[in-house]
């Protein structure tokens, strides 16, 4: 149970582009491939296997908090719904400022 199984990594594929990075036994870092690793922005969450076989999650990224699940497979969905309802980060299209005419010179 300390460990994703294949499973829960084909899970991690669906939802989004996310993956798990080991750090330990027991500690994922859940990360957004579409970053570069070295960006602090792939990092979408910590996660640690508790002593009682939950799995205990601090979002750092779209959304903050923590979270505790039964299953790496729900602690997925919830990531990939997650991705879903908000907007990608980055470069989009500026929103329009709307303008006054120009003051007429009299």
């Amino acid at each position: 149970m300390s460990e994703p199984s294949r499973r829960d990594d084909a899970a991690v594929d669906r939802a989004h582009q996310l993956t798990l990075d080991p750090l330990s036994d027991r500690t994922w870092r859940l990360c957004d491939r579409s970053f570069a690793s070295c960006d602090a922005d792939s990092v979408v969450a910590y996660i640690e296997l508790r002593d009682n076989g939950m799995y205990e999650v601090t979002w750092v990224s779209h959304g903050v908090g923590t979270a505790t699940y039964e299953t790496l497979g729900e602690l997925l969905r919830d990531a990939g719904e997650l991705f879903a309802r908000t907007r990608p980060r980055g470069a989009g299209k500026p929103i329009p400022i709307p303008h006054r005419p120009p003051l007429a010179l009299t």
